[in-house]
């Protein structure tokens, strides 16, 4: 009954918590400043934590009692059976970006998820929490002379802002080596687009166009993983894993208006809206994922993850000029712990490393009237210092991405991030004893 009880708390603290955040997630400016992002639902957060992300994204084949994982929810049963974990972090991005001669760099940051993670029996476990889906940011423009004026100028502008979450509850089972979970998500937000035209000439109107998507819907995604131990007294394992998630249609709403302002006044006078309301115009895509870890004692961790997702069929996004294209990522990853049971801070620290490559699911308009994309390039090196407890951990990354373009002309953009992660282990579950 006592345990009933605390299952009961922790759900409601989880509610708490992933409403709570999910509220801050909605409301505050993301850590995104990317022109790329302006094409379809922005740039994807692919579920990845801070501990994730150092490793190179991987997720199907990791496994892991300190890691709360999301990507793959056949790795709940992982947790220990007598501990709460409690995991969220936050994140700094600074975004350099070029084109032609032309320069812009930004920093910008924000709370980036927050999740939990607790068994509920020996060989089941749950997990909440709120990731973002995807996040649109960016700010840009241009001047160009009027044609057939060569004394006035007429300035374009670019704005977007905001971005979708993904609120999740998962629960996995264990019998021996095999492992299944799945989560079901709430997916929700909107993105704002704006666009405007400013004329230096006298008594010309400016037209301001402004473009507001809604997103809300349902989805799932399931994970099996297999634990194949090779020798158990060195600790030697090795673990393969797989998630699929079918196509979601999502219920949309897309508001677009126009507007006109005149010369030197920021007074927007309504000329026309138009509101589109939508079941099946957009949609998650099907996608899925393998890997596969290998773990060597407890003091090191290699692993490997490929992910597809089958955008092209996403026939709702192809708006601008933009359309969309299947994705493919892959990402290689490894952890190191000197001495898992030393007494150094550093000594008992876990050093992650990871690699990862991956093509935009957005094909976008370029000068030459094509459609090209992006391939984006990462590396990420990461720390989980452990407090004083022992048992929770302090996890920060830095990771480096470069986006370089499939076509010449297009912005090249290079970014540094630093996500900092706080993991609470709690022996919640444990009973007191007295001697």
């Amino acid at each position: 009954m006592i345990k009933q009880k605390k299952i009961l708390s922790y759900l409601l603290s989880a509610g708490l918590l992933t409403a709570g955040t999910a509220g801050a997630l909605s409301a505050q400016s993301n850590s995104d400043r990317s022109p790329y992002s302006r094409f379809g639902y922005g740039t994807l957060g692919m579920r990845q934590t801070a501990t994730t992300r150092a490793l190179g994204g991987i997720g199907a084949g990791l496994r892991d009692g300190l890691v709360v994982n999301p990507a793959n929810p056949a790795s709940y049963t992982a947790v220990d059976s007598m501990t709460f974990i409690m995991d969220l972090a936050v994140s700094l991005r600074g975004s350099h970006l070029a084109e032609g001669g032309n320069r812009d760099s930004r920093v910008l940051g924000n709370l980036d998820y927050a999740t939990i993670l607790f068994p509920v029996s020996r060989h089941i476990a749950v997990s909440a929490g709120i990731t973002p889906f995807s996040t649109v940011g960016y700010r840009f423009g241009s001047l160009e002379k009027l044609q057939g004026d060569s004394q006035n100028n007429y300035q374009r502008t670019y704005l977007g802002q905001g971005g979708f979450s993904d609120l999740y509850l998962g629960v996995a089972g264990r019998i021996g080596g095999f492992s299944l979970g799945v989560n079901g998500s709430y997916v929700f937000g909107y993105t704002t687009q704006e666009r405007q035209v400013y004329i230096g000439s006298d008594g010309a109107s400016n037209p301001f166009y402004r473009t507001q998507l809604q997103l809300k819907g349902f989805k799932a995604d399931i994970g099996a993983q297999y634990q194949l131990d090779l020798d158990q007294k060195k600790g030697r394992s090795l673990v393969v894993g797989a998630t699929f998630a079918p196509e979601i249609k999502l219920r949309s709403t897309l508001i677009d208006q126009h507007f006109l302002s005149a010369e030197n006044s920021s007074q927007l006078v309504p000329e026309s809206s138009d509101t589109i309301t939508s079941r099946s115009l957009h949609h998650v895509p099907m996608s899925y994922s393998v890997g596969a870890t290998y773990r060597h004692s407890e003091s090191l961790l290699v692993g490997v993850g490929f992910t597809y997702m089958q955008w092209a069929k996403a026939t709702g996004l192809a708006q601008d000029g933009a359309a969309p294209r299947n994705h493919y990522r892959v990402g290689l990853g490894a952890e190191w712990i000197p001495d898992p049971r030393g007494r150094g801070l550093f000594s008992r620290s876990r050093y992650r490393f990871g690699l990862s490559g991956a093509n935009s699911y957005m094909l976008v308009p370029t000068s030459t009237g094509e459609q090209k994309g992006y391939n984006e390039l990462s590396a990420s090196v990461g720390i989980g210092m452990p407090l004083i407890d022992r048992r929770s951990l302090v996890n920060i990354t830095v990771d480096y991405k470069y986006l370089t373009p499939q076509a010449t002309g297009m912005v090249r953009e290079h970014s540094l991030g630093l996500t900092v992660g706080i993991l609470f282990n709690e022996n919640w579950f444990r009973k007191a004893r007295i001697n």
